[in-house]
């Protein structure tokens, strides 16, 4: 008969052998490993809002996105987003961030080569004020078109163009997420 011991370290042996089976390829760790572009900033103004945000790349090579949202002129929303070659990523779950938050609600984003107008979202909420590793799986990213979801499409993970972060959560304010890794990750 199994002793709790020897059940106890089963247990841990296996959970240890599933995070082992994680494999993730770095996308941008905004140091040394720079695979996914440029960071450019489209806030509201370009469509008549106020809204201030933008990036930098910190001394801790951490991507800092901060601003803050404005709701005049039926602004609000600010986003970051990278420019550059096309990756195929359709051997991977999903995208790995080690990211800290202010509490709000943000969107991780995907561009495909295809349509330029689409982006494919995936909502994320990192906790206010700590590091946190999360994995979002393509499977949840939802086609866009300026803010509306479009049904019909599909993210093609054979040509991800661009990865970004938006803010659109329609409230007044000062807001920052820091990361510190971009990862493409496969269970």
């Amino acid at each position: 008969m199994p002793t709790i011991k020897s059940i106890i370290c089963l247990l841990s042996t296996t959970l240890l052998v599933k995070a082992d089976l994680v494999t993730t390829k770095t996308l941008d760790d905004f140091g040394s490993t720079r695979v996914i572009g440029n960071w450019m900033t489209v806030n509201d103004g370009v469509m008549g809002g106020l809204s201030k945000g933008g990036s930098v790349v910190s001394k801790k090579n951490t991507l800092m996105f901060n601003g803050k949202i404005s709701l005049q002129n039926n602004g609000g929303f600010s986003s970051v987003r990278t420019s550059g070659k096309t990756h195929d990523l359709s051997a991977y779950t999903g995208i790995e961030l080690k990211v800290k938050g202010d509490g709000r609600k943000y969107y991780l984003t995907t561009r495909t080569g295809g349509n330029r107008m689409l982006a494919y979202w995936s909502p994320i909420q990192p906790a206010k004020g700590e590091w946190a590793i999360m994995r979002i799986p393509f499977k949840s990213f939802y086609a866009t078109y300026f803010g509306k979801k479009v049904p019909t499409f599909k993210l093609n993970t054979k040509k991800v163009s661009s990865v970004g972060f938006m803010l659109y959560d329609k409230k007044d304010g000062d807001f920052q997420i820091e990361v510190e890794s971009i990862k493409a990750y496969k269970e």
